[in-house]
């Protein structure tokens, strides 16, 4: 048995009780130091035997064995494989069957756990008599995407509610220039208060510029080409910004009106969007691509479209937008240009032509310190034009009709006779004569560099030589595949002059000193 002072010793270090300090002692036969490392190193053991009860033994327990083995006649002991020798219930360790008990005890709890929570997760379904729960049926489901005033559908309409709250929800309320165009129109058929307390200051403003409920057409898109099939009008629709002051006044000047109301209501089916409105995805979709509704200089936005094919007949877009006056007889004419009817033949427009690619070789310097700024204004941030079109304007041009054309109408006889007299200069040129490069005298000759598409040349001249050898000499040597082709020569900047204006002057006169000139060729 362990000395006294070595157990109060391990007792006064551990901790522990006295009868695990007394069991500890004993299984490290009384060395203090090996039993202080074993208790700290197993925690399992420390817990074992400080719930065990004290120590009666005077000695090392050892475990009893039943006896093992057995004598033959010749008095020879046979020990049997201690693999095959079973263990008593008392040759079990104590602190493996308070640990074996403990995990069999947690395995039971965990059991017990998974089955409640399978019993939960198939409660109320059938299985079979093995316990299998049966499969699940089989579901086909249809997504469809909601329709306005599609009442037949509780779905569609459930969803369409919910998301007309959300976006006027993002409406501040305390702004009257910030109003759904598709709140609900009760407000439209609300009556002005009469004799009440006099209306404050954003009452007003938002009763004037609220949108046209009562001119609006709440249907979807498909629904009003067919309702304007149907009915034989056309459909109005105007793009909101509701940031942009000016789309509101459109609310204030425009659907205001009476004379454009009335025209609006027998002619057209009139629908009314904020850019940012799920309800214009479609019609963004179709006539704003690129990301058009974007560009601010785009607002205000209103269009006709043809309900029967859908096409975009007619566009008023940017600023500055006409007044209700000028947009009334805009609209009238209109209607008295285009029809609806079955055989009736409205105007086409005119195929628009490419913009012609600009050399810059050729440009003079004030063309290219003009295409240098607009660039750098661009590059900006300055100010831009709408990049939305009017296919209006293209059927006018084709039917030469419309403002522009009688401006240029009246300088057409001086362009013609400008043109004509040069071509006749062009042609007095004679294409016999070949130029033959005088000796090299820098005092009497010049270097000429002729600078075309393909390359340049460079040509020997006399200073005292006129300007219209140079056309001698290109007229009677054409480029190769340029023979008899019109032709013009330009100095370069800063004059930038056609020279076919001084033909009679020499090449010291003109300043051709040295020059270079640009060779261009009039081609259909």
């Amino acid at each position: 048995m362990a000395a006294e002072e070595e157990i109060a010793a391990f007792v006064g270090i551990t901790g522990a009780n006295r009868t695990a300090a007394e069991r500890m002692l004993e299984l490290c036969s009384s060395d203090l130091e090996q039993a202080v490392q074993l208790w700290f190193a197993d925690e399992e053991l420390q817990r074992s035997l400080s719930n065990a009860g004290p120590s009666t033994t005077t000695a090392p327990s050892r475990p009893n064995r039943s006896r093992i083995g057995r004598e033959d006649a010749q008095g020879v002991i046979h020990i049997d494989s201690d693999d095959d020798v079973p263990m008593t219930e008392n040759e079990v360790d104590d602190g493996d069957e308070v640990a074996g008990v403990a995990r069999r005890a947690q395995e039971e709890e965990d059991a017990a756990m998974a089955k409640r929570l399978q019993e939960e997760l198939y409660s109320g379904q059938n299985a079979d008599d093995s316990g299998v729960r049966a499969p699940m049926a089989r579901i086909t489901e249809t997504l469809v995407a909601p329709a306005y005033g599609d009442d037949d559908d509780d779905g569609h309409a459930a969803i369409l509610e919910q998301m007309r709250r959300r976006q006027q929800a993002r409406v501040r309320p305390n702004n009257p220039f910030a109003q759904s165009v598709w709140e609900e129109n009760t407000r439209a058929s609300r009556p002005e208060s009469l004799g009440g307390p006099e209306p404050s200051r954003a009452s007003r403003l938002a009763e004037l510029f609220r949108p046209p409920y009562d001119l609006m057409s709440h249907l979807s898109w498909d629904e009003a080409r067919d309702e304007g099939k149907d009915s034989k009008k056309w459909i109005l629709v105007n793009l909101q910004d509701m940031s942009d002051f000016n789309c509101q006044a459109l609310n204030r000047d425009i659907w205001k009106d009476e004379a454009i109301r009335s025209l609006v209501k027998e002619n057209f089916i009139f629908l009314q969007y904020d850019k940012d409105d799920y309800a214009a995805e479609q019609y963004i979709t179709f006539y704003l691509p690129n990301e058009a509704h974007r560009n601010p200089n785009n607002y205000p936005h209103v269009s006709i479209i043809d309900p029967r094919t859908g096409e975009q007949v007619k566009v008023f877009s940017g600023i500055p937008f006409p007044t209700a006056l000028e947009f009334h007889a805009q609209l009238a004419e209109f209607l008295d240009r285009y029809s609806l009817s079955a055989h009736s033949k409205n105007p086409v427009p005119k195929v628009k032509r490419p913009e012609r690619t600009v050399d810059v070789d050729r440009m003079t310097e004030e063309e290219m310190l003009e295409m240098a700024l607009q660039n750098s204004l661009d590059a900006n941030g300055g100010p831009k034009q709408p990049n939305i079109h009017d296919p209006d304007e293209l059927t006018k041009s084709a039917e030469g009709k419309g403002k522009e054309p009688a401006e240029p109408a009246e300088s057409a006889p001086a362009e013609s006779e400008a043109s004509s007299a040069q071509e006749s200069a062009f042609a007095r040129i004679p294409s016999d004569r070949p130029h033959v490069e005088p000796p090299a005298d820098p005092k009497t000759t010049t270097r000429l560099q002729v600078r075309n598409p393909p390359g340049r040349i460079i040509r020997r001249f006399r200073l005292d030589e006129p300007v219209s050898r140079i056309y001698e000499w290109l007229k009677a040597e054409p480029l190769p595949g340029k023979e008899g082709v019109e032709f013009e020569l330009k100095s370069m900047p800063p004059q930038g002059t056609n020279l076919i204006d001084h033909l009679d002057e020499t090449i010291e006169e003109a300043g051709l000193a040295n020059a270079v000139v640009m060779l261009e060729f009039i081609e259909d």
